[in-house]
C-alpha cells in the first residue's frame, strides 16, 4: 500500500500558529492543513519556514462579514465575498498550498446552490491559476451535506475542475461508504481528512475513539490505493479534546502501521 503524507490539522491545537506549528513539527509530521487568511502576519511565514513543514491544504470562506456569503441572492454581498475568498487563496497559494476548500452555505434551495455554483466556478478559476485545485467539502447540516450530493452536484453544475474534499467522520454520520465514495469520486477526489464521531454529531474524536473500526479505515486507504490518490491525509480534531496532542500522536502512529502493514 502506498504511504500517503500525513498531515496535521493546525486548529486540532489551541495554540498560537507559532506554537502549533513547532508542535506539530516536534510530532514529525511533514505537513499541516491550515485556515486561509486574507491578511497574514509576517510572523506566520517566519514560523512555517523554520518548522520545516509544507501546507497540504487550506480551507478558505471563512470568517466573512455578516450578510456577505457565496450563496446569498444580493449580488454585491456575492461579490464581496469572492474578493474574500480570492485574497485568502492568494494566501494558501503563497504559503504552498496545492489544495484549498470550501464549504457550501445553509440554504439548499435551488437558487441558493446554483449561486453558490457560480462562485465556485470563478473561485476555481482563480485558484488553478495560482496552481492550487479547488474542493469541496459535504458536512452534515450544510445544503451539500453528502459526498454522494456533492459529486452529483459537481456532475449537474458542469463543475470539472473542482474536487471532492472527503471527511471520513462525516461519512460516519451520513451513512455512506468511505471506501465506495472514494471509488466513485477517482481522480475527483481532492483531499482527505480523518477523524472519527459517535455517528450522530461532527465530534473530530480521534480515530478509532467512535464509530469508525480499523478494518473500516484499512479499506478505506486501500480505496484511495485503488484510485491513485496523490494527496495528503489530514487528522483533524476537536482542539478542546483532554489530550489534543496525544490524539495527534498516537492516531498518527495508528495510521502509519496501517499503511506499513500494507493494509
Amino acid at each position: 500500500m502506498k504511504r500517503f503524507p500525513l498531515s496535521a490539522m493546525l486548529t486540532s491545537l489551541s495554540l498560537d500558529f507559532e506554537t502549533a506549528c513547532a508542535r506539530v513539527a516536534e510530532l514529525g509530521f511533514t505537513h499541516i492543513d491550515i485556515v486561509a487568511l486574507a491578511d497574514r502576519p509576517p510572523e506566520h511565514c517566519d514560523a512555517l519556514a523554520d518548522s520545516g513543514l509544507l501546507v497540504a491544504c487550506a480551507g478558505v470562506g471563512r470568517d466573512l462579514p455578516p450578510a456577505v456569503g457565496l450563496d446569498v441572492a444580493a449580488v454585491a454581498r456575492r461579490r464581496e465575498a469572492v474578493e474574500l475568498v480570492k485574497r485568502q487563496i492568494a494566501d494558501a497559494a503563497r504559503l504552498g498550498a496545492t489544495r484549498a476548500y470550501l464549504v457550501s452555505g445553509t440554504d439548499a434551495g435551488g437558487d441558493a446552490l446554483a449561486r453558490f455554483a457560480e462562485a465556485v466556478s470563478l473561485l476555481s478559476t482563480y485558484a488553478s491559476g495560482r496552481m492550487v485545485q479547488l474542493c469541496v467539502e459535504p458536512v452534515p447540516g450544510r445544503a451539500l451535506s453528502t459526498a454522494a450530493a456533492t459529486l452529483d452536484w459537481l456532475e449537474t453544475c458542469g463543475l470539472d475542475g473542482v474536487s471532492l474534499l472527503l471527511d471520513v467522520g462525516h461519512c460516519l454520520i451520513s451513512g455512506e461508504d468511505a471506501a465506495e465514495v472514494v471509488r466513485r469520486a477517482g481522480r475527483r477526489l481532492g483531499h482527505v481528512h480523518l477523524d472519527d464521531n459517535d455517528g450522530v454529531s461532527d465530534l473530530h474524536l480521534p480515530l478509532f475513539a467512535g464509530r469508525l473500526s480499523r478494518d473500516g479505515l484499512r479499506e478505506f486507504l486501500r480505496a484511495l490505493d485503488e484510485i491513485g490518490y496523490d494527496g495528503a491525509l489530514a487528522l483533524e480534531f476537536d482542539p478542546h479534546l483532554a489530550d489534543p496532542v496525544s490524539a495527534l500522536r498516537e492516531s498518527k502512529r495508528a495510521v502509519e502501521e496501517l499503511m506499513s502493514a500494507g493494509g
